[in-house]
């Protein structure tokens, strides 16, 4: 996924309140898709996460851009967004982690460098006193943080006075799961485990708390402390489906087939036969043909991937698997 649009929000001046609600409509609506527009172009930004994907540019060496840093890594930081050779200007914004919402980024507009290195701000499609655009990031894209001189010569605060309004005022040991969820929900499981562990020796059974390590663990491929953690937890939460499943998937990396084969068996009975849960089942039955396969069971492991197929809704990833090349 990429990114989704978070909130537009308009507010109008005294001025354009005055306006005929026909202007004034047109008004709004031209804003809207520029919204739009914008955010399009800002999910185009991040596309690449793949640091070495980037080469060097010359301006960006004398304005002290660096594109070497992912979105994890700019909490409560103002960054340019990954800049294409042919554009011109330069886009640029605030990320920082809603309580409520997680990583988000707070576009606040465009600037230009000149040959000397220097920052220049370049005019804002969107007016920050009267509109403001954030957008969730769920994606690690690529970002270069701005360097002193660049706030300066823009004349941005270290830290806007708006985030205040978005510090935590949960306790230490929610405060550290959350952020771990954050950090595991966009893509830095690395990150995650520092604030997890931390929580789980003050609190190891403080809600979501086990689930999120364990999700850490596997997405860090240490899927030894995976099982270790989830053991005791799922025996006394057995219909945890969320942890049946990285349970599973810890025995599949550690080439522990017959406990994968019995703990997808666990998580498909969970599912139910509710027609919202059949793209779940029939990836987790495409999973359990693959570990009976390992085991050169090929009885069952062709019987799951039969159930595999009839279970998959049309569009879904395992129905797409079935039926390459169809919309």
């Amino acid at each position: 996924m990429g990114l989704l649009i978070l909130a537009v929000v308009c507010l109008v001046s005294a001025q354009t309140a005055n306006k005929p609600v026909a202007e004034q409509e047109r008004a709004d609506a031209q804003a809207d898709a520029l919204a739009l527009q914008i955010s399009s172009e800002l999910r185009s930004a991040v596309q690449d996460s793949n640091i070495g994907n980037v080469g060097s540019n010359p301006m960006w060496k004398a304005a002290g851009l660096t594109y070497d840093v992912h979105m994890s890594g700019c909490e409560d930081r103002w960054v340019a967004l990954y800049h294409k050779p042919e554009d011109h200007d330069y886009t640029y914004g605030f990320v920082y982690i809603d309580p409520q919402a997680g990583f988000t980024l707070h576009f606040f507009g465009r600037f230009t460098v000149d040959m000397d290195g220097n920052y220049h701000a370049a005019p804002n499609p969107l007016p920050p006193d009267k509109y403001s655009l954030k957008i969730r990031l769920d994606q690690n894209g690529i970002a270069a943080l701005l360097p002193p001189r660049g706030l300066a010569q823009l004349g941005l605060p270290e830290k806007p006075d708006w985030l205040n309004f978005y510090e935590d005022k949960a306790d230490s040991v929610t405060h550290k799961v959350n952020w771990g969820s954050f950090y595991n929900g966009i893509g830095d499981s690395r990150r995650a485990i520092d604030y997890l562990e931390s929580a789980y020796k003050e609190r190891p059974d403080a809600p979501k708390l086990v689930f999120e390590l364990v999700y850490a663990y596997n997405a860090v491929e240490r899927p030894e402390d995976a099982i270790r953690l989830s053991k005791s937890e799922f025996a006394k939460n057995p219909k945890d489906e969320l942890l049946c499943r990285e349970m599973a998937f810890a025995y599949l990396h550690l080439k522990s087939y017959k406990e994968a084969a019995t703990q997808y068996q666990a998580c498909i009975a969970l599912c139910g036969d509710s027609e919202s849960r059949m793209a779940e089942k029939s990836e987790l039955a495409m999973n359990l043909s693959s570990t009976y396969k390992a085991l050169a069971d090929t009885p069952n492991s062709e019987a799951w991937l039969e159930k595999a197929k009839r279970w998959a809704p049309k569009g879904s990833p395992v129905y797409r698997y079935f039926h390459p090349g169809e919309e």
